[in-house]
């Protein structure tokens, strides 16, 4: 093993590979969701056509009929945005982390609290 490799990453090096991890995200959560769109309309046709009437329906209702008819292009979007959903609360924690590192710890309590604000919230606010 060289003595590179054995090294802590520098900060430089840290928020790159954020980035990278960012970016990468972004373009597997838009995979998935093209895989997705493109799979419900070689299967369906016309995908449009189901939203002619609105129908209030919950999340775990959704995901349910979804299982239930074996839809595994709606299971795929769905995945995809829920990864393209959570990369920016993943942000969030990566920069606290980060700022541990450089041991500017203000800073870092306010990013923990805005990443538990952002969980809260998502908790809170989902109809299941």
């Amino acid at each position: 093993m060289s003595k590179e490799n054995s090294a802590p990453l520098s900060l430089h090096q840290l928020e790159i590979r954020i980035s990278q991890f960012l970016r990468g995200g972004v373009l597997f959560a838009g995979a998935l969701l093209f895989v997705g769109w493109v799979w419900m309309l070689i299967n369906s046709g016309d995908v449009l056509s189901t939203f002619s009437e609105y129908h209030p329906q919950s999340l775990s209702e959704s995901i349910q009929w979804a299982l239930i008819m074996n839809d595994r292009a709606l299971l795929m979007s769905f995945f995809g945005l829920v990864v393209l959903v959570t990369l920016p609360v993943i942000r969030v924690l990566m920069t606290g982390i980060l700022f541990i590192r450089q041991k500017d710890y203000r800073l870092a309590i306010m990013a923990f609290a805005v990443f538990f604000v952002l969980i809260a919230s998502f908790t809170l606010g989902i109809d299941l």
